[in-house]
């Protein structure tokens, strides 16, 4: 025999008699059309009460997630911090650019924070990408590829013969 739910059963049946009772009183149905809404209902609440309707969760597999430095895991999370909602490149990557175009005017010769440096640092990067490095306006895509090349074209630091030529 079934394992009935007879709590199930009896609130169901108690609803729809009271929900059945409030429509004829309301003159919204006619009596056997409330009484017929009522049996249906508590033929549902028995059909509900009489199946089992919990699914054991099937569980996915666990597996093991190979996390290396440098591989797909964070070239991934580079690919989706780059751009924000607003289509602009991220503060994020703004800070990575701007640190390591200062890493290599540093590596030049050329402190970027000291103001009287400013023309050797606009003679290698260019006047319009060191002031658009300067600025807070979030870049696009363009802009931060032009500060790519730009960063790009400046190489390693010279060498010690380089600088004697």
């Amino acid at each position: 025999m079934r394992n009935w739910n007879w709590r199930r059963i009896t609130t169901v049946t108690v609803i729809a008699g009271l929900a059945a009772t409030g429509l004829v009183y309301w003159s919204v149905v006619d009596p056997w059309h409330a009484i017929a809404a009522a049996a249906v209902a508590t033929a549902i609440g028995i059909l509900w009460s009489a199946t089992d309707a919990t699914v054991p969760d099937p569980e996915w597999p666990h597996l093991p997630i190979e996390a290396r430095a440098g591989g797909r895991h964070d070239v991934s999370d580079l690919g989706w911090s780059v751009f924000g909602r607003d289509g602009h490149v991220t503060d994020r990557v703004v800070r990575r650019i701007r640190a390591l175009a200062a890493d290599r005017l540093r590596a030049h010769g050329i402190d970027p924070s000291d103001p009287a440096a400013e023309p050797d640092a606009e003679r290698l990067l260019g006047a319009r990408v060191l002031r658009q490095l300067k600025s807070r306006q979030p870049p696009t895509a363009r802009t931060v590829q032009t500060w790519l090349d730009a960063i790009d074209r400046l190489g390693a630091a010279p060498t010690t013969e380089e600088n004697h030529a």
